[in-house]
Formats: structure tokens, C-alpha cells, sequence
């Protein structure tokens, strides 16, 4: 039996689902027999499943969060990682789950937060379309800017190419004789000779893949395709070059079944490729719907950090304007030195202009931000110690109905920063929501992105003022 388990991220508790005694296992009533705990424990780690499936995982490396899903006291937990994966199959009596985790900000089984997002971070302006009709897949728009953005980073390390087995019968004889199709096809002997010989060649199955990907792109989500060559022109010059290069391509052909194509690309060169290529596969098998219904194949599952994609959209939409610097663990040239051969890496930081040394900071959470987050508190303040700012805070996401009488004030001043300064100063911390509207499943689509670039021209602005810095945009810039 295959059922599917629907949670949304940070839930600590999930209070709907609840395990019982195996001969009760009605999934459609909220129950999971407890037999099913091993399974659902098999999948609760990133790295686990990276190392034990072949899953995608974005950011590809280097996310925030490990965990998945947890199991306490019989009750799930979840944390940042959103997306859609399948328990592993035991035996043939052995039940399957499929979970799906969406983020807490979406409603029904649209997902317009997050489809959102990943239109602003990796730079597509996909915000007119459809995706209320009942039989579109709840991930299948995300899978193609998913795979277009992979396709792109893998075209700019060149085209894929490998070695392939070619048969020839001609007169130009190199490599190894086929004598059983030589005699078949060469009798008499007129001086051809019938060979095989390995090509490394752009003409394989893989280009062939990622070929009838895009044209079922192309075919069936034919609004989409033209927002993404609108967005992004190199996808027209890649369209182009893997067409002249597979001659070979065939649309009667599923390469998706192709032995090659199911097999890994283990070339560090072509990593991008290999991301690309589940994609692929995920896409063409329509992953939103039936991706685990192949009970041999648990390899097609998808799972996104949310927090990293938060931290990203806030740099892209929130602060570009600002000309803040979005730090990135490691890179020492951009950082806070808080001891010799020792760095912080907050956020996002701006350096004080004219007199003013000071560096201020803000950091991104995707979190229930409230005053009673020590932890966060003591961070920020320990960044504005070593760099001498005066203002930081945290950007965060936050319910449309959220009042800032429920979370505290804006903004606390911290008096003691006096003391640590040789002139006087007043030092803000700042709390800083963005107010997401409702996606409820009789909202379309385009007026969900209208309602969030108005609640981002409001953020801006309410930043621009604590920051005393003037930043002309229009809202079609958001």
C-alpha cells in the first residue's frame, strides 16, 4: 500500500498525525501504524539520504539544515527542509509513504510561497501563470525552474560529452571488426569492412534527455517556457547547440528508460549534468504525481532548504538595493575577524560611510522571530561588539495576521553598547518581518505575486527609514 504523510515545515509537534497499533493503519484518518517508524526514521537525514538515495537537494551543498523529519515521543517533527521524498521498500508486503512537506506559509496543495521564491532567486519571471488547474502537479512547475536553472550551470561548463559505441560499415575501416554484420552485409566483398569503433562524442543519450525534457517543457507547459526564454536568453543558445548536436535524437525514443541515462555521472566535471539529469527524469516521469509509483526506483526525491532559500531571497529582493554584502561561510575577505585566524560570517553587512567605521548587520531567519529568541539576540549582539555598529536586527517571514503587539516592539535600544564606544551613540536592534499574504487555493497565482511586491515595497521602505537611506526603485524592479 502507498499513502502519503502532508506536513509543513517547523512543526514541533505535527498535531494531525498520530501512530497506532499496526493492524490500524488508515492513513486517510491520520493514523501510521507504528511499524512504519523505522521507515520514516530511514529518511530523516539530508546527509543519510544523499549517501543512501540519490536525491536532489538544493542548495546542491552547503545548506543550514540536516534534518528532515523526527520522531519524539511518537509525535513528527519537522524543521527546513521542505520537498518530497519516499520511505524505502522492505519487502513486497511492506507499506510506502510518501512525504510530502510543504512550506507553513502555503495553503491546500498550491505552492505559491514557494514558487515565489524560487522565481526571485534564480531569476525567472514566472509570476503569470496558471497553477490552480486541478490536474497540474503540486511540484512540476518548481521541478522546470529547477532543471532550467541546472541545465544553465551545467551548460557553462560546457556541453556534456562521453564515450559511445558507433557502428560503421564503410571504407575508412579503424577499430574493431564486426565479423558476424560484415559477413551479412559484405558478401560479396566490394571493400567495405563492417566495424565498431568508440567516439567521444556530444551525440548521447544524456543531450538526448535533457533534449525531450525541454520539449515536453516546451509542449505542455508552453506559457512557462516562453516566461523562461523571456527571462533568461542563454536558454535559446542552448536549445540551439544540444539540437545540432544530437542528430541522433529520436521523439518516439523515452530515454528516460535508457540504461544511461538511469545510470549516475560520476565525472567531477559534469556534476551539474548528474543534477540535471534527476531532474530530468523526475520531470518526465511527472515526480509531482507518480515519481515513487516505480516501487524498484527510490532514487527521485527532492527536498529544498528553506532557510538557505529565505536568506537568498532576502538578498536578492530585500537588501540588493541596499548594497548590503551577503557573506558566505569561508570567504575570508568578507567577514568579521573576531581573533587572529578567526571569522564570523553574519549575513548580510553594510560599512559605515564618512566617519562612521562601523559595520552594521542583519541576519536572515526563517523562524517565529520573537523577543524571547536569546540565542539570535546574543549573535547579533556579539557581531555589533567586534565591528562597532549601531544598528542590526532580524529579517524574518511572517503571517499576514501576526501583530507587533503578539511579537513585542520593532526595535529595542541597547544602553549598555555606551560603555564599549568612546563617544556616545545610540545602538538599535531591530525586528524586521515581511509579512507574507494568504496563498488560500481560490487565490490565483498572479494576484498572490501583486499582494507580495506590495509587501515588499512596504518592508523597503519601513528599511529605508531606519537606515536613513533614500534607495529609488519602482515596483517593477520587486
Amino acid at each position: 500500500m502507498k499513502a502519503t504523510i502532508t506536513l509543513s515545515d517547523n512543526q514541533q509537534p505535527n498535531s494531525k498525525y498520530c501512530f497506532v497499533d499496526d493492524n490500524e493503519k488508515d492513513i486517510s484518518n491520520d493514523k501510521i501504524p507504528y511499524k512504519a517508524m523505522a521507515l520514516i526514521k530511514a529518511v530523516s537525514s539530508v546527509k543519510k539520504l544523499k549517501e543512501e538515495h540519490k536525491i536532489i537537494t538544493i542548495p546542491t551543498e552547503g545548506g543550514k539544515s540536516d534534518t528532515v523529519i523526527e520522531i519524539r515521543n511518537s509525535k513528527l517533527y519537522t524543521f527546513n527542509c521542505i520537498g518530497v521524498i519516499s520511505t524505502p521498500i522492505v519487502d513486497q508486503n511492506n507499506d510506502v509513504y510518501r512525504i510530502e512537506i510543504s512550506s507553513r506559509f502555503d495553503e491546500g496543495n498550491k505552492q505559491y510561497f514557494l514558487l515565489y521564491l524560487l522565481n526571485c532567486v534564480y531569476g525567472f519571471n514566472i509570476f503569470n501563470i496558471d497553477v490552480n488547474s486541478k490536474e497540474e502537479s503540486n511540484y512540476i512547475i518548481i521541478l522546470i525552474i529547477l532543471y532550467l536553472n541546472k541545465l544553465i550551470e551545467a551548460y557553462s561548463d560546457g556541453l556534456y560529452k562521453e564515450y559511445i559505441r558507433q557502428e560503421y560499415n564503410d571504407y575508412n575501416f579503424k577499430g574493431a571488426i564486426d565479423i558476424n554484420r560484415h559477413l551479412k552485409l559484405n558478401t560479396p566483398f566490394l571493400g567495405k569492412t563492417a566495424y565498431t569503433i568508440r567516439e567521444y562524442t556530444y551525440d548521447n543519450e544524456i543531450l538526448c534527455l535533457m533534449r525531450q525534457v525541454i520539449d515536453y517543457i516546451a509542449e505542455n507547459h508552453s506559457k512557462i517556457w516562453n516566461e523562461s526564454l523571456n527571462s533568461k536568453s542563454i536558454l535559446s543558445e542552448i536549445v540551439e547547440v544540444i539540437e545540432n548536436a544530437t542528430p541522433s535524437y529520436r521523439m518516439n525514443i523515452n530515454y528516460v528508460e535508457a540504461l544511461k541515462c538511469r545510470r549516475e555521472i560520476t565525472h567531477p566535471m559534469y556534476q551539474n549534468y548528474e543534477e540535471a539529469r534527476k531532474l530530468a527524469i523526475m520531470i518526465l516521469d511527472e515526480a509531482g504525481r507518480n515519481v515513487f509509483d516505480d516501487a524498484e526506483d527510490l532514487s527521485l526525491g527532492l527536498l529544498i532548504d528553506i532557510a538557505w532559500l529565505w536568506e537568498e531571497f532576502v538578498a536578492e529582493r530585500l537588501l540588493k538595493k541596499f548594497n548590503y554584502k551577503h557573506l558566505l561561510t569561508g570567504r575570508k575577505g568578507e567577514s568579521l575577524q573576531w581573533a587572529e585566524k578567526e571569522y564570523w560570517y553574519p549575513d548580510f553587512i553594510e560599512k559605515g560611510e564618512g566617519d562612521d567605521k562601523g559595520i552594521n548587520i542583519f541576519d536572515a531567519k526563517y523562524k517565529r522571530w520573537k523577543w524571547d529568541n536569546d540565542r539570535d539576540i546574543h549573535q547579533l549582539i556579539s557581531y555589533l561588539f567586534i565591528s562597532g555598529g549601531d544598528k542590526c536586527g532580524v529579517i524574518y517571514p511572517s503571517d499576514e495576521d501576526d501583530s507587533s503587539e503578539d511579537n513585542g516592539p520593532e526595535q529595542k535600544t541597547l544602553c549598555p553598547f555606551n560603555d564599549f564606544y568612546k563617544k556616545e551613540k545610540p545602538v538599535v536592534f531591530y525586528r524586521l518581518p515581511l509579512h507574507i499574504p494568504s496563498s488560500k487555493t481560490n487565490v490565483d497565482y498572479s494576484e498572490y505575486c501583486k499582494d507580495m511586491k506590495e509587501k515588499i515595497c512596504k518592508w523597503r521602505q519601513h528599511f529605508s527609514e531606519i537606515i536613513k537611506k533614500v534607495v529609488h526603485y519602482n515596483q517593477e524592479e520587486v
